[in-house]
């Protein structure tokens, strides 16, 4: 999925259209450290990009991403995509595309602006547009129509400007059409084999010094999670604090009751000093826990959690708010994480060397395989002699969604570089913790007279996007290297 991400950003082409035609009318909140600066995110060609707007299109994309992954994204995930270069290079190019278009003369009128506001889904009830409705997002979002309608005006000049710069497109020849054709219908015709560690786990010979020394390695993987002990105030609210049920001056009434027993707690010295002052605060206890068997009666957020297992021992916590409501932590004991001798774990550890010594096998079992293939051997023979099967396959590049014979999709793009000469493989292809060998048989072309009156507008309509694409890139790569572009440190 990250390859999509980076190959979808690559696309200015596609990030054009997105920023400038497909962008829907959605707020989002802007930090605030952000929206107290008075300096310019970006400034190109002299013309300043707001931190607010650059805040804006972050948050978007961020949206769109977790949407897309369902839920949170893991902080190194986040920085391989490189939302914020991603962030930068849109502005940057959405405001070229803008600042080409007033170049080019061209203009976005008052009525365009308006047929194109009221046409927003965000602003309509029962299919119309309706004024009121608009008046109040607006306002709710600390926005005046002024304003608004200046931000739409700018997208839709630099939509604008993405046409007429697509608009040098003009031909797409009958040769070109065919030539795509062949490629999206040709067909490969292969042997293949899967070589998976299920098939060797079996045959792991399991010898005590081999193990031993193995486990010595991997003897961390066996150590068990530190625990912590813990006194606790809990200040719970009654429901959730998003139900109606619990309505703000409730939640405000827990938080003063949880702050007041944590000023207490500070003044008195100590929470056992505090318990001695007010024998009536329940104070909670727990036996030794780790993080993935926490008890009923704590909180078991992950706000609380994770200050209970950052405590020192005899450490008393902040005031921790959840969406639970508020928790007190003090660390009474803390056992560090321990590894187990091998006599401990042998069970376990024996299983998960026969699995990790499996894999070694597939692995010299599939370069065993391909050595032969090199040496002039055809897969089928090759395959049945170690005891595996091959099987033939006939694909095309469109073959997602149809018979594979279980031949993985995610190799098809690899395999169309074969041929006579160059049969297979460079190296076995691993899918997960399979290995895949395959054969070149034969290739197969299609004949263009065949093609349908309807591929052949979809195949040139596919083709026109991709000269307009490349146009524009070249485009935008020009006004780049030409472009004065300062871009403020706070965002690097």
């Amino acid at each position: 999925m990250l390859q999509i991400f980076r190959d979808k950003s690559q696309s200015i082409f596609i990030q054009a259209i997105v920023l400038v035609i497909a962008l829907v009318f959605i707020f989002w909140g802007v930090g605030a450290n952000m929206m107290d600066s008075r300096e310019a995110a970006i400034v190109v060609n002299d013309e300043e990009i707001s931190f607010q707007e650059y805040q804006r299109l972050y948050d978007q994309l961020l949206s769109s991403y977790r949407q897309q992954l369902g839920g949170a994204i893991p902080d190194e995930l986040l920085k391989s995509i490189g939302l914020s270069e991603q962030v930068k290079s849109q502005l940057i190019q959405q405001t070229l595309l803008r600042q080409g278009a007033v170049e080019m003369g061209l203009l976005v009128s008052a009525p365009e602006v308006q047929q194109h506001i009221q046409n927003m889904v965000q602003f309509q009830e029962n299919n119309a547009f309706n004024i009121e409705k608009y008046k109040a997002m607006l306002a709710s979002n600390r926005m005046t129509p002024r304003k608004f309608e200046d931000s739409q005006r700018t997208d839709l000049l630099a939509s604008k400007g993405v046409k007429a710069i697509g608009n040098f497109v003009t031909v797409v020849t009958d040769a070109e059409i065919n030539d795509l054709y062949r490629q999206i219908k040709e067909t490969i015709t292969l042997d293949f084999t899967k070589i998976s560690p299920v098939d060797f786990i079996n045959k792991v010979t399991i010898n005590e010094a081999d193990l031993a020394s193995w486990f010595e390695k991997n003897k961390d993987n066996y150590k068990s999670e530190p625990k912590i002990k813990l006194k606790f105030l809990s200040f719970q609210y009654n429901t959730s604090p998003t139900t109606t049920d619990n309505t703000p001056s409730e939640r405000g009434a827990v938080f003063q009751k949880a702050n007041s027993a944590y000023e207490a707690i500070i003044a008195a010295g100590s929470l056992q000093e505090y318990a001695r002052l007010y024998p009536d605060a329940v104070i909670q206890e727990t036996g030794f826990f780790s993080r993935s068997t926490p008890p009923e009666s704590l909180d078991t957020t992950a706000s609380v959690l994770d200050t209970a297992f950052a405590l020192k021992a005899g450490e008393l916590s902040s005031l921790i708010e959840s969406p639970e409501g508020y928790s007190i932590l003090f660390a009474e004991a803390i056992q560090a994480p321990v590894t187990p001798s091998l006599d401990e774990v042998k069970k376990q550890a024996t299983e998960d060397y026969r699995v990790a010594q499996s894999k070694i096998m597939a692995a010299e079992k599939s370069s065993e395989i391909l050595k032969a293939l090199q040496n002039g051997a055809k897969l089928t023979e090759a395959a049945k002699t170690e005891g595996f099967t091959a099987e033939e396959v006939t694909l095309s590049r469109d073959s997602q969604g149809k018979e594979t014979k279980k031949f993985p999709l995610g190799l098809l793009r690899d395999i169309f570089s074969l041929n006579t000469s160059n049969p297979f493989p460079n190296e076995p292809a691993k899918i997960g913790e399979d290995f895949y060998l395959y054969q070149f048989v034969a290739r197969t072309l299609p004949d263009p007279v065949a093609m349908s009156p309807e591929e052949k507008e979809q195949i040139k309509a596919q083709i026109f996007d991709a000269k307009q694409e490349r146009i524009l890139v070249a485009w935008i790569r020009n006004r780049e290297k030409a472009a004065e572009i300062y871009t403020n440190k706070n965002i690097q």
